[in-house]
């Protein structure tokens, strides 16, 4: 028997959520979020790893036509080590990914070095975990890079032109010091005291207060979805619901704060009433699939145990039925349900799951729930699935015993697991418009 695999020693802002996804519920949610929220990610909701990420590919352009050698990659993760650098030192902000080396790095070295070994690097896998890889597509997607390779779009150039040459520079408008030194092949090491102007500048540059110029800014390319706003202007509309929650210290996304976000949206003419829609549909969704991966999760630590006793201890947990479960509702949307070449089978094994849940037959959601995760494996290359009942017992293949307690009956009608990047442009609006949080 396998355990379920994990990684040791991860820096705190390098972790993303997601990577396990036993029920193919991801592409269900994204999907449904994709309805409201057109450019962010779960992990892109920092308005200023946003500037370093425009900034990086500005400066790896500069490079690039300067002729100094040094390939886009390599100038962009220096640049990055350099932001982290004066963003925790200087700013006092240590909350961006690879904070556990770089203040280790500037606290406990004379000297600090750019590059690209090991040493150098403020994540293990900076290219993967850091800016390069998990902002380059959403700022894409928000309309700040194009092209292949990627490059900002001759807006955006004018804009950090306009509003960070300057201060980026020493003398002259051009930061030309920057380019030079990010072009260098083999990094030398930089003594802390000699390049402090430097470091004051790339600081001041990343403060984490906007200037009203970057808050129009990024209001037109984060918060309003970019130029070519995927939700046709649904999430503008969203985002002026949301408004109303930035003041509410301990908001969250459940089923009463998304009712919530749809009455204000309804009230703003059909495009709103779309929007609306969309929302309810979250809802909806969000109320089966969250029961039904924790309910998944205790399959996983009943290793040796006959189904009808698994089923019997979640009738005691869960009670007759499941009310806030609307059966009917999921049949009127399982095209999101829909996963990959199997989407009319995805949405018949959905429907009929909601339905068990919501009736209380649980042993028929339990054979679902395996009937699901042997068909994403299948989806995913032939892959094993992760439980089967064998000899009339459940045989799980990735053992998980911390995952065996339900929530409890009065929790299930405000269960809530996935984000449709809701939580995500609220966090870059509150950033955009000065809200703390």
């Amino acid at each position: 028997m396998l355990t379920i695999p994990f990684l040791t020693d991860l820096d705190p802002q390098a972790a993303i959520k997601g990577s396990r996804d036993p029920l193919g519920i991801q592409p269900i949610w994204t999907r449904m979020g994709r309805h409201v929220v057109g450019n962010l990610t779960t992990v892109s909701t920092s308005v200023r790893d946003f500037t370093t990420t425009i900034l990086g590919y500005y400066f790896a352009e500069r490079v690039s036509d300067e002729d100094h050698g040094g390939s886009d990659l390599a100038v962009f993760l220096c640049w990055e080590q350099l932001a982290a650098y004066a963003r925790g030192g200087i700013n006092k902000d240590w909350v961006f990914r690879g904070t556990e080396r770089a203040k280790k790095n500037f606290n406990e070295t004379a000297r600090l070095r750019l590059g690209t070994d090991s040493v150098a690097l403020i994540l293990s896998d900076q290219k993967t975990y850091g800016l390069w890889g998990l902002y380059s597509v959403p700022s894409r997607s928000s309309g700040l890079l194009t092209g292949d390779p990627a490059r900002v779009t001759p807006s955006v150039r004018k804009f950090i032109e306009d509003e960070y040459l300057s201060t980026l520079s020493g003398k002259g408008r051009d930061a030309s010091e920057i380019v030079s030194l990010l072009a260098k092949k083999n990094p030398e090491l930089l003594p802390r005291d000699r390049d402090l102007p430097l470091f004051k500048a790339v600081g001041r540059t990343l403060r984490r207060e906007l200037s009203p110029r970057e808050q129009e800014f990024y209001l037109t390319h984060l918060v309003e979805g970019g130029p070519q706003d995927r939700t046709h202007g649904g999430q503008r509309l969203l985002v002026e619901a949301l408004r109303t929650t930035f003041d509410v210290e301990d908001w969250s996304l459940n089923p009463m704060s998304i009712q919530h976000l749809a009455k204000r949206c309804r009230t703003r003419g059909s495009r709103g009433a779309e929007v609306a829609g969309f929302l309810e549909h979250i809802r909806i969704a969000e109320q089966l699939v969250a029961p039904a991966a924790r309910l998944f999760m205790l399959l996983l630590g009943c290793d040796g145990q006959l189904p009808c006793d698994v089923s019997a201890a979640v009738k005691r947990q869960w009670g007759p039925e499941i009310p806030s479960i609307d059966a009917n509702a999921i049949e009127d949307i399982r095209g999101e349900f829909a996963n990959g070449l199997d989407d009319q089978k995805s949405s018949d094994r959905w429907v009929r799951l909601a339905h068990a849940l919501a009736s209380g037959d649980y042993d028929a959601a339990l054979s679902i729930l395996i009937e699901l995760n042997r068909a994403v494996m299948l989806l995913r290359g032939g892959a094993a699935p992760w439980v089967e009942i064998r000899d009339g017992k459940l045989h799980v293949r990735f053992l998980d015993e911390s995952s065996a307690v339900l929530p409890t009956r009065s929790e299930l009608p405000l269960l809530w697991t996935n984000s449709y990047f809701l939580d995500s442009l609220r966090a870059v609006a509150m950033q955009v418009e000065g809200h703390r949080g």
